[in-house]
């Protein structure tokens, strides 16, 4: 509701104000009567309140319905959780089945290659005596030829049975 600005000003001035002081407090006054909400105004604010308060209530439901969703999704989620597990668990069963299979047989390979290296040596070393017996004079000078060789295959054996024992090792800790 407007006011007569020039007779509020007048009035101010006849009361003890000055001009600049009257026009200015006159000014906010008329602002301020500007800004007031009417019965209209009123109805709508109301208007878009029940409006926010529809919109508000569909939004609850929305999110109790995703949170349902949500429920139902982790508790299927749960039990494809527990399926996967299963699944992996009877696959690590079964590579350590074939694993351990296998490092058997390579155990079995390896020991059997052992022993034929061990014999094919061991022939060797008996031919060696043999012919090295002809061509040495006396026993003494076959006895030292022969604790030199003996010497020899004892440092091989011993370097056969330490990469025997690495391979071993190694195979042992494999995962």
């Amino acid at each position: 509701m407007p006011i007569d600005t020039h007779a509020a000003v007048r009035k101010l001035e006849n009361g003890g104000f000055e001009t600049e002081q009257a026009e200015a407090l006159v000014e906010v006054i008329n602002g301020v009567a500007g800004e007031q909400a009417t019965k209209e105004d009123l109805r709508a604010v109301r208007e878009d309140l029940r409006v926010v308060r529809e919109d508000f209530k569909e939004l609850r439901e929305d999110f109790k319905e995703l949170h349902e969703d949500f429920k139902e999704l982790r508790e299927d989620s749960k039990g494809d959780i527990r399926e996967l597990r299963e699944d992996f668990k009877g696959d690590i069963k079964e590579l350590r089945e074939d694993f351990t299979g296998d490092l058997k047989g390579l155990r079995e390979d390896f020991t059997g290659d052992l022993k034929e290296l061990r014999e094919d040596f061991t022939g060797d070393l008996r031919e060696l005596r043999e012919d090295f017996k002809d061509q040495f004079a006396t026993k003494a000078d076959f006895a030292k030829l022969e604790t030199k060789v003996e010497a020899v295959s004892n440092r091989m054996l011993l370097a056969l049975i330490a990469v025997a024992g690495l391979l071993f090792a190694a195979l042992k800790l494999w995962p």
